[in-house]
């Protein structure tokens, strides 16, 4: 299987996540307390 390079474009105000995302990026708030939203995309 060949690798992939992917690269997936998203913005927005962040606003529905907006107690979670004071302090960090929207990618790196924490989920089910292990994970982080990056970790599932």
């Amino acid at each position: 299987m060949a690798r992939t390079l992917v690269m997936i474009m998203a913005g927005g105000k962040g606003t529905r996540l907006a107690p979670l995302t004071s302090h960090r990026a929207k990618p790196a708030v924490p989920f089910g307390g292990r994970y982080r939203i990056i970790d599932f995309v």
